[in-house]
């Protein structure tokens, strides 16, 4: 595939929302002006900035659209983006948007401080409410099944391998490993018989930290937990040191993760289309970037969902669109219907699914493989079928993963200081990859020390 401006996905996206821009709107500041004539006003961050005009233009197209269909309400966009530092004051001033959007670690945490909104009324009167995925929902659902927010997107991380190395070593490519010691046996066959490392990790700019992370999931483990309302840091666990010491093995017994291990989630993506590693850790759409990026061959790219310990679960990541808890009720119930506009409808609505897939399509952008979808069966496979009815991209090498991923448990990223504690996990991946003697327990208790810390920090 080539890579070029996404001109007729833009006009795709322009032709769904069917009309012309009428204002564009401000960028920052208070709540918004009450609207006139009995509307109500709302505002959404997420504006895409002046300096990505075709996306920002999008994004202004619905708007207007929006507002043609709903014409009781007024949309003001801005350009703020979530940021945990600065939330807080901000929403103490008044000045966070009636729609924004968090990462899928945030959630609970603004559930418990009373930060967002309960909209679990205006989420069940909206289209197939009753098929959306609970696991899609549950980051930010509280345990009385409140719900405070909508997933707009969510990705489950699985195992990528290289079909051509696998058939090369004499490994079925239609039944990639499904366990841990299913991706070392592998891992050492093709290194044997073709000479490439047969698995890659990252271990730099915190990815080895998110990739461990997702590991320890598969055998039951995690490393943050909440006691008496406090996140604690489990770093030095069973599970943990079960994973640490699959990766000394696979380096220093078998053999099989060559010699290059200070590289993040880029720079191993990119040694994977190029042939230079079999198997890693990565997402779907990561084939997006395998094929316009870095130039791989469509026929090499394979899938599986990941491979567990005895624990079948993956890392679910993503974003989710909350609300103001000082929105009213009028703000409220426009707010969900920006968000079930704006996010929700291509995921069930197959006509505009299959309009933008088309548009996607046509310039080059890849379209077919498979995703987190927030709704259930019922809804979603009728849309993936839309979709895939313009696929470009080898969905047949997907289906170990789609098989897979319907069985696993989601879990999410951990939800204080995350990035603390993989910086912190980076080094104990880096240490057992680098030094021979690096012992598993004794690297994961300096990791501990430092995620403990970082807690602490984020508490203060």
């Amino acid at each position: 595939m080539r890579e070029r401006p996404p001109g007729l996905y833009a006009a795709a996206l322009t032709a769904l929302a069917g009309t012309a821009i009428t204002a564009v709107a401000g960028c920052s500041g208070g709540p918004a002006e009450p609207a006139a004539g009995g509307r109500t006003r709302i505002t959404v961050a997420d504006l895409p900035p002046t300096t990505q005009q075709n996306v920002r233009q999008q994004f202004l197209n619905q708007v207007a659209a929006f507002e043609k269909a709903n014409p009781d309400i007024d949309i003001e966009p801005r350009e703020s983006k979530w940021e945990a530092k600065t939330f807080a004051t901000r929403l103490a001033g008044g000045q966070v948007e009636t729609v924004f959007q968090v990462p899928l670690t945030e959630p609970q945490g603004l559930i418990k401080r009373g930060q967002v909104a309960d909209i679990s009324g205006e989420v069940s009167a909206l289209p197939h409410a009753a098929t959306f995925d609970k696991r899609a929902l549950a980051p930010a659902t509280d345990q009385a099944g409140r719900v405070y927010g909508l997933p707009t997107s969510q990705f489950a991380l699985g195992l990528v391998y290289n079909r051509q190395l696998f058939d090369k070593a004499g490994l079925d490519v239609a039944k990639p490993p499904t366990t841990w010691d299913e991706v070392r046996a592998a891992a050492k066959t093709i290194t044997d018989k073709t000479g490439v490392p047969g698995f890659g990790v990252p271990a730099t700019n915190n990815t080895g930290g998110w990739i461990f992370t997702t590991m320890t999931y598969t055998y039951g483990g995690r490393v943050q937990q909440d006691s008496g309302g406090k996140a604690v840091a489990t770093l030095d666990t069973e599970q943990s040191r079960a994973v640490l010491g699959l990766l000394k093995g696979m380096r220093w017994t078998d053999g099989s993760m060559g010699t290059q291990h200070l590289r993040n989630a880029a720079d191993l993506a990119k040694d994977f289309a190029a042939g230079k590693v079999a198997m890693m850790i990565a997402t779907p759409s990561s084939y997006t970037e395998f094929a316009t990026q870095f130039g791989g061959t469509a026929e090499v790219f394979g899938m599986a969902a990941l491979p567990s310990a005895g624990t079948p679960a993956t890392l679910l990541g993503g974003k989710v669109a909350v609300v103001s808890p000082k929105a009213t009720a009028a703000e409220r119930a426009a707010a969900v219907k920006w968000i079930d506009f704006f996010f929700l409808k291509p995921r069930y609505d197959t006509k505009a699914a299959a309009t933008v897939a088309a548009a996607k399509a046509a310039d080059d952008v890849p379209v077919g493989f498979p995703y987190v979808s927030l709704y259930g069966p019922a809804v979603a496979d009728p849309v993936l079928r839309a979709e895939r009815e313009h696929a470009n991209v080898p969905v047949a090498n997907f289906e170990p993963y789609e098989k897979g991923v319907a069985a696993q448990e989601f879990v999410t990223e951990p939800a204080v200081a995350g990035q603390d504690m993989y910086a912190a996990l980076d080094t104990a991946v880096q240490a057992i990859l680098t030094r021979e003697d690096a012992e598993p327990a004794e690297e994961l208790r300096k990791a501990q020390d430092k995620a403990a810390a970082a807690l602490d920090r984020a508490r203060q």
